[in-house]
Order: C-alpha cells, then sequence, then structure tokens
C-alpha cells in the first residue's frame, strides 16, 4: 500500500513538472504583450473555476474595503486579483531566463534605485523586505541585474525532483539560497558580509510573530526580519515589482529603514516589525489587487495565541506533575 502512495504521487509530481514546462514553452513562444494578455485570461478562468479561492479572496477584499466598496466592485477587485497573477506567472516565466540586463529592464521601469544604493553603501548588509505584490517572484533576479549581492531563504519542497527543477529556476548568477533549516548564525553571516536577504513577511506562518496593524486589523505577523536587522545592524528597504499597464512593470525602492533601539529586546522586535510591515502595507495600498488576497491574513488571532499559551502551561503543569508524583 505504502509503495502504491508513493508511486502515484510520483506520478503526480512528474505530471506537475510537465504541465510546468509546457505552459512555461507556450508562455515563451508568444510574444511578450501575447503572452501577459493570454496569462491574464487564464487568471480570470481560475477566478470563475476556484470557487474556495475565489470566496476567500472576496472576504479578505471585504475585511479591508468593505467600508467604502460596494460587493461588486469588491468582486471585479478580486477578479484583477487572479488576472494581475496570471499576469506575474507569465512575467516570472520570461524573465527567470533573461540574463541580460538590458533586455530584462525592457519593460520594467526602476523607481528609488538610490535607496538601495544608499543602503549598501552603509556597508552592514541589507534586509530586502518583498510583499507578495505583482510579480515578486521575479524581483530576485531583478535585483541581481542592477548588481547587488542578494540572497533568499527558501522552503525545500517535499517532492525532490519538482524542488530540484525549481531550485534551479531560482539559483541564478550569484544569487543564493539558504535552505530554511539553516542556522540562524550562518544566515546572520550572510548578511553581515554586507549581502541582502529577501524576506517576506506579509504573510500568516507558523513561526515566531507579533501582531500589527493591518488594515485596521490585527495580523499575526514573522519577527525574523527585524530579528535579523537588530543582529546585524542591516539597513532594510521594501522592494516591490509592480505591473503598471500591459506588460509594463516598475520595480520600486522603498526608502532605508535603520532599527530602532530601546533596550528592550520584546519591544524592539515589535516596533521594528510594524515599521517593516507598514512600509509594505503601503506598497500594498498603491496596488492592491496585485496582491494575494486569497491568502488568509487573519487567520491567527490574540484570542489563539492565548489559548494556545494557555494549553502550553497546562501540558507543562502536567508534566511537572507528573515527574513529582
Amino acid at each position: 500500500m505504502a509503495a502504491l502512495k508513493r508511486f502515484r504521487k510520483s506520478i503526480k509530481y512528474s505530471l506537475i513538472i510537465v504541465l510546468i514546462r509546457f505552459s512555461l514553452l507556450i508562455v515563451k513562444l508568444l510574444p511578450w504583450q501575447w503572452t501577459s494578455a493570454f496569462c491574464a485570461r487564464l487568471g480570470i478562468v481560475a477566478f470563475a473555476v476556484l470557487k474556495k479561492e475565489r470566496e476567500k479572496a472576496i472576504s479578505n477584499l471585504s475585511i479591508a474595503y468593505g467600508h467604502e466598496k460596494s460587493i461588486d466592485e469588491i468582486r471585479q477587485m478580486a477578479r484583477e486579483v487572479f488576472a494581475n497573477l496570471g499576469r506575474s506567472f507569465a512575467e516570472a516565466a520570461i524573465k527567470l531566463d533573461v540574463d541580460d540586463k538590458e533586455a530584462f529592464f525592457s519593460n520594467v521601469e526602476v523607481e528609488g534605485l538610490e535607496h538601495a544604493r544608499a543602503a549598501f553603501e552603509r556597508g552592514n548588509g541589507v534586509i530586502n523586505i518583498v510583499p507578495h505584490l505583482g510579480c515578486w517572484e521575479a524581483a530576485s533576479k531583478a535585483y541581481t541585474l542592477l548588481g547587488f549581492s542578494a540572497g533568499a531563504v527558501a522552503k525545500p519542497l517535499k517532492n525532490k525532483r519538482l524542488n530540484d527543477w525549481v531550485m534551479k529556476k531560482r539559483t541564478f548568477m550569484d544569487f543564493v539560497i539558504l535552505p530554511r533549516g539553516s542556522s540562524y548564525k550562518t544566515i546572520l553571516a550572510f548578511i553581515k558580509q554586507n549581502n541582502s536577504l529577501g524576506m517576506l513577511i506579509d504573510q500568516d506562518t507558523s513561526v515566531k510573530g507579533v501582531f500589527v496593524d493591518f488594515y485596521g486589523k490585527p495580523a499575526y505577523t514573522p519577527v525574523g526580519a527585524a530579528m535579523l536587522a537588530l543582529d546585524s545592524d542591516a539597513t532594510s528597504i521594501v522592494a516591490s515589482y509592480v505591473r503598471t499597464s500591459g506588460n509594463k512593470y516598475k520595480f520600486i525602492f522603498g526608502k532605508p529603514m535603520e532599527v530602532v533601539r530601546t533596550g528592550n529586546r520584546q519591544e524592539e522586535l515589535q516596533i521594528n516589525t510594524e515599521r517593516f510591515h507598514q512600509a509594505a502595507e503601503t506598497h500594498i495600498k498603491q496596488y492592491p489587487t496585485q496582491w494575494v488576497w486569497m491568502h488568509e491574513r487573519w487567520k491567527t488571532t490574540p484570542e489563539k495565541i492565548e489559548a494556545r499559551e494557555r494549553d502550553k502551561q497546562e501540558q507543562r503543569k502536567k508534566r511537572r506533575e507528573e515527574k513529582n508524583a
């Protein structure tokens, strides 16, 4: 039975790889404008077919914009979210195989490049906050082609063949992939060598976090970026790769942010995570239909954290009682 299950999984991932490669081939055979428009159509089809994801996007957009937009307007925004994801797939599929700087930026305007240069000139490394916005998957390639040394922490996929293929696509030029599970010391050393580390902090994940305001509602947010910035004295910037029109994009660098220190570690993590996330939220609010609204950003609540902490305390108490019995 186990062997049959492994065989089925192998077939499944093989088909996924074939489908992705076929899609990439079709994308690359078409002119860029056609590719972008075609993939936008695929995104709209996904909006119509994927009921669960569509409803999550509409629900989350209602939380964020329900006070100022009608349900029809919110539904249209959700539809545009899916269309933009399709366009982003096309852009990433093309650009991750482009190594020529002039060709890469032929449809991409760069804004705020002086901010990125100023961050590197400090010499303490850079925390590159990248929201799940626009074509974020191609942001690392854009960053590298601009001449900055960079890397990111990536979680390995369960299937080795699929993981090897994805890692090959993400590894280019001198871009460094640090596997998730790398020691904190290794990641910190990488930053201190005046490298930039790409970090995505705008999602609710099962890592250590704090609550910050996101569209007026508490959102559980990873503290890893703030922790690394505090321990390395790195400068932090937000970098977003967003679509402006058709297949035209803009790569935006926000103003450099140095860490705030108060002498209280927990307070420092809270303050700096809030600052970093607020800067990312500014970009999201400028291009709201290019963010991944099907993500359950408000899934974790303060009440859930409190209940989880109570359970931990009860378990510790129970173990102590059993040990002393």
